[in-house]
This record gives structure tokens, sequence and C-alpha cells, in this order.
């Protein structure tokens, strides 16, 4: 795939997310839903009905604020271009599928009286393909970029384990985990030299 595809991949899904923030602000000036009303409407409440696993697919679009967005945008950009590297369809496996895990293991685990909105279980699962693709694949060229990964977003970890407060750990621990079942399946049959 042409790198030139790559960041408008990156940038549809960011756009998406900037549009619904808009949106959801302006819904908010003119008095027909608050930001605080969608969050709760759109969020993932933990333990909730099985009627309610929808918002594991409206979570990740809808952030608290500004700031909330502006780093998962960033964050999205710059690793979801390097998942990219690997194909168009590879970008949105991985992001689906870290989606969905993130959201499916926040609804199990996380404390029953919260919300949960926000993209960083996608930008954790970008974060876990990325640093076992390489390894996955067998390709110099991907454990380097793997390698990188690492040292240049180390302070990730932080983010995988409980802390910070307002933080969804579990968001992103299973994001993660949902990239790395992500690069494993996209590894499946790929290796050089097997069919």
């Amino acid at each position: 795939m042409p790198t030139g595809r790559l960041l408008p991949s990156t940038l549809h899904l960011v756009g998406l997310l900037w549009i619904v923030h808009i949106l959801r602000l302006a819904l908010s000036f003119v008095g027909l839903l608050s930001r605080q009303a969608s969050a709760r409407i759109f969020g993932i409440h933990p333990g909730s009905g099985v009627t309610d696993l929808w918002t594991v697919f409206t979570a990740p679009l809808v952030h608290g604020d500004w700031r909330h967005l502006l780093g998962n945008s960033v964050s999205l950009l710059i690793l979801g271009s390097l998942v990219g590297l690997q194909g168009r369809g590879q970008l949105w496996q991985v992001s689906i599928i870290s989606a969905m895990a993130s959201g499916v293991g926040i609804w199990l685990v996380a404390p029953h009286n919260t919300v949960h909105v926000g993209a960083s279980g996608i930008v954790f699962g970008y974060w876990g393909a990325l640093l076992l693709m390489g390894w996955f694949q067998r390709r110099p060229l991907g454990i380097l970029l793997s390698i990188a990964c690492l040292v240049l977003f180390s302070e990730m970890v932080v983010g995988l384990f409980p802390g910070a407060p307002g933080v969804s750990w579990q968001g992103h621990l299973f994001g993660f985990l949902g990239g790395v079942l992500a690069a494993r399946l996209m590894d499946h049959g790929q290796r050089p030299g097997e069919s």
C-alpha cells in the first residue's frame, strides 16, 4: 500500500471523533442534550444489561473534553499510521478488534458505578499490535518497528495498570490485548515461504 494513503485512513477515524465532539458541544449549547447526558447515553456502563452492549461501538467516539480528544487524536494519528503500514484493511481490523476488546473488557471488569468513554482502548490496541506484529511476522524491519515502539512509547505501560483516577485502565489493558490478538490474526498465514 502506498504510504500516501495511510494518513487519510487514520484521518477519517480522527475526523469522525472531532465531528462527534463538535456535534455534542452544539447540542449542549442549544440545550438539547448536555455533554454529561450524551456521555451517559453513549458511554459504557460496566455490568449493565446485555442490551447495553451496543455502547461498545459508541463509547470510543465520545470524549470527555478537548484535552481528552486531542490526546487520543494525536496518538491515533501516530500509532494508527504505523499500524497502517500493514495496509488499510489491517488498520481497520486492529481498530475494530481493539475497540471491541476494550469495550467488552470494561463492561466485564470495571466498577459498576462508572461510565467509560474515549478512543484510548484503540490507541492501546495499536500499541499492542505494533509491539508484537514484528515478532509474529518475523520480519527484520517489523521487529525494528516493534522495538522502536517499545522505546518511544514505553510510558504507555503505566496506563495498563490501576492508578490515576478517571482513567480507564481496564479499557487500556483490554484494548492492548485486542491489539495483540489482531496482530496475531494478521500474522496468520503471512510468513514468507509458508503456504
